[in-house]
């Protein structure tokens, strides 16, 4: 037996047959060899200019979001909106996009649109990062239209679904408010306790326990 049979693992021979093999079906299969290679070039290339375009898009889009939200603040929201509006378009594959259809529905709250922003907060309700917000101010919507019933439902809904949100305090308090506005003293009641309970060292805390505290009479006038 010669001595410089190749041997790797105790098994000789076995990688030089292995790549004589490659080799052969590469010969024998060129035009399929070139082709797979020719398709991975091509998916790795599209993969590059996608993350590059992507990434450029996602930079304009969040560009165009905080030139829009300085428009808001010096007041010219039309020219806002139309800055938004063109994220949701033509950006709307973005981490921007929902952020800016949010900052939409907060822009119409706050000139007492509050169908309009609701319906902009409807879009995000299934977003990971926004629904909790939207859920929210959709309740604050109702609320602020009267509609205290159809607040109370957004606001149960919120804390069923994201009790530990750190917003969760504050819709309780807001729960709690349209309770008693609504004459259900009770619910109310049990509302504001369980704002004391979940949040002892907060304000909410303090707020509720002021409720909970009967108010003593005024005093006669002489």
């Amino acid at each position: 037996m010669p001595s410089d049979t190749w041997i790797a693992s105790g098994k000789p021979e076995t990688a030089p047959a292995k790549m004589d093999s490659t080799i052969n079906w590469i010969k024998n299969n060129r035009e399929t060899f070139i082709g797979s290679v020719v398709i991975l070039l091509a998916v790795a290339v599209f993969s590059v200019y996608f993350l590059v375009h992507y990434r450029g898009l996602r930079d304009t889009a969040w560009k165009t979001l905080f030139i829009a939200q300085q428009q808001a603040g010096g007041g010219n929201f039309p020219q806002a909106i139309q800055q938004l509006e063109a994220i949701e378009s033509s950006y709307g594959s973005t981490s921007a996009a929902p952020y800016a259809t949010l900052f939409k529905g907060d822009m119409l709250y706050a000139q007492g649109k509050f169908k309009e922003a609701a319906a902009e907060y409807s879009k995000l309700m299934n977003s990971k990062e926004l629904a909790p917000f939207a859920i929210y101010n959709a309740g604050k919507c109702k609320e602020s239209e009267g509609d205290l019933a159809g607040a109370q439902v957004q606001y149960s809904d919120f804390l069923l679904k994201y009790p530990e949100h750190f917003v969760a305090p504050e819709v309780h308090a807001s729960l709690a408010r349209t309770q008693e506005l609504s004459g259900n003293a009770d619910l109310a009641k049990t509302t504001y306790e369980k704002i004391v309970l979940l949040y002892p060292e907060t304000s909410w805390a303090m707020q509720a326990k002021a409720k909970l505290t009967p108010q003593a009479p005024a005093p006669a006038k002489k």
